[in-house]
Formats: C-alpha cells, sequence, structure tokens
C-alpha cells in the first residue's frame, strides 16, 4: 500500500508525496495537511477550496499513511 501511494504515477510527483511522507509539506495544502496529522474531523470544504481534487487526494493520503505509522509505531513502543 505504501508503494501504491507513494510511487505510482498521479498529480502529484513522487518526491513531494514522499517529502510529505518526511513532513516536507508544499506551500499550498501546508494547512490541510497539518489539519490531517493533528485533526483530520476538523476538515472542512473550506479546507480543500480551489485545490485540485486529485492533488488532495494525494496528498492527504501521503500525510495519513505517516502518521498512521507513527502513531502505530508509538502504540507498539507503549505495549513493547
Amino acid at each position: 500500500m505504501t508503494e501504491a501511494i507513494l510511487a505510482t504515477p498521479g498529480a502529484l510527483g513522487e518526491a513531494v508525496r514522499r517529502g510529505i511522507v518526511r513532513g516536507d509539506d508544499p506551500a499550498e495544502p501546508a494547512a490541510l495537511l497539518e489539519k490531517v496529522r493533528l485533526h483530520a474531523y476538523r476538515i472542512v470544504d473550506a479546507d480543500v477550496a480551489g485545490l485540485e481534487a486529485d492533488v488532495v487526494l494525494e496528498a492527504v493520503l501521503a500525510a495519513a499513511l505517516a502518521e498512521g505509522e507513527r502513531r502505530r509505531r508509538a502504540a507498539l513502543e507503549a505495549i513493547g
């Protein structure tokens, strides 16, 4: 799944998506990606207004993938 999100052709280049995973967000969707990482339930239409749908999808998937992995590792550390 990771490679499908990061390495397949898309609206965002692979380098950009891998940068998002590292926290190096492009300027345009940076505020949206911060919300994805911290409190996705607060995302509203205005957060994605003016952004291309494919860019939003690919950027959000990359950010959510990284945040999910970070939280998974923290949980494993806490129970290990």
